[in-house]
């Protein structure tokens, strides 16, 4: 390592954890519960990616039909025994009509926050923002740009 590298890993909280696949340590910033490991994260993004097809009222059938899959493809997705690209999840984002973080947070909800409660408080939040018509939005952005401003001139 650097010196330069050494001062990035400190100054944000990275710590040095094992995956199974690679032969040296990867960093990885801590969760609430410490560092997840891929399985765990996988497993938690298939969760959600259950819950939100099941919420949808859809069949791993029709879903799979809707990706141009077969349902078996698909269940490994659920069962988190195949793991998604970024691609394929903009596909079933696209597909189930969510985003992708509603299947990220569930997975490292530590990148919303540094706290449990801020960072449901800051997902609440955005969900909130997301279901307002364009003209509310963008009243609310206008806001928004206006506190920030004055914090920029205070500080």
């Amino acid at each position: 390592m650097t010196e330069k590298t050494d001062a990035y890993i400190e100054s944000e909280g990275l710590e040095a954890t094992v995956d199974p696949k690679l032969d040296r340590a990867v960093y990885r910033r801590p969760g609430f519960d410490g560092v997840a490991t891929p399985q765990q994260m996988d497993e938690a993004i298939a969760r959600a990616l259950r819950a939100h097809r099941k919420g949808k009222g859809l069949s791993r059938a029709e879903v799979a039909l809707l990706l141009g899959s077969l349902e078996q493809v698909y269940g490994r997705y659920e069962r988190a025994v195949t793991k998604l690209h970024a691609t394929q999840v903009i596909h079933l984002c696209e597909v189930l009509r969510i985003l992708p973080d509603d299947l990220l947070y569930e997975a490292a909800p530590h990148l919303w926050g540094e706290t449990p409660e801020e960072a449901h408080e800051r997902r609440r939040v955005l969900k909130l923002i997301q279901e307002l018509p364009f003209d509310t939005l963008r009243s609310i952005s206008a806001i928004l740009d206006n506190i920030f401003a004055l914090q920029k001139s205070q500080a």
